[in-house]
């Protein structure tokens, strides 16, 4: 394994999704992270990526995200800026999977997967910017 970072600027459009995929794959290889981390890793980043477009903004046309990936000390991290409207995503009650399906509040599985993927996430807000953390210790 070899430490080091990239950072990736994606437009707000969910088309964008596939290009971090293959950008995020790409540094695995490179990098040579175990797929297992990697994965974890890449379905997370999909997952508040992908909200953050569909969510962060009155109209998403014309703005940016970026992504920074980065390997260091037995860790794998990402982290995701953008200027959406300010929103901390570990403020999200996780869902009641006990209840009865039409009994569930709609919303929370995303947050409730991406605390599940990783060991490790942090949000702050810094001017107009959200930056969200999430760590992945490589096993």
């Amino acid at each position: 394994m070899h430490e080091g970072s990239i950072t990736i600027r994606l437009a707000t459009d969910l088309r964008e999704i596939e290009r971090l995929n293959e950008m995020v794959r790409r540094f695995g290889k490179l990098h040579e992270i175990p797929m297992r981390s990697l994965y974890a890793l890449d379905l997370a980043l999909d997952e508040v990526v992908t909200n953050t477009i569909l969510h962060g903004f009155e109209q998403p046309d014309g703005h940016e995200l970026s992504v920074r990936v980065g390997v260091a000390g037995g860790e794998l991290h990402g982290e995701l800026v953008d200027e959406g409207r300010e929103f901390n995503p570990l403020t999200v009650p996780p869902p009641n999977l006990d209840a009865p399906l039409r009994e569930r509040r709609v919303g929370g599985l995303g947050m409730h997967l991406v605390r599940t993927l990783m060991d490790r996430l942090d949000y702050r807000r810094e001017g107009s910017k959200n930056v969200l953390t999430l760590v992945k210790r490589i096993c």
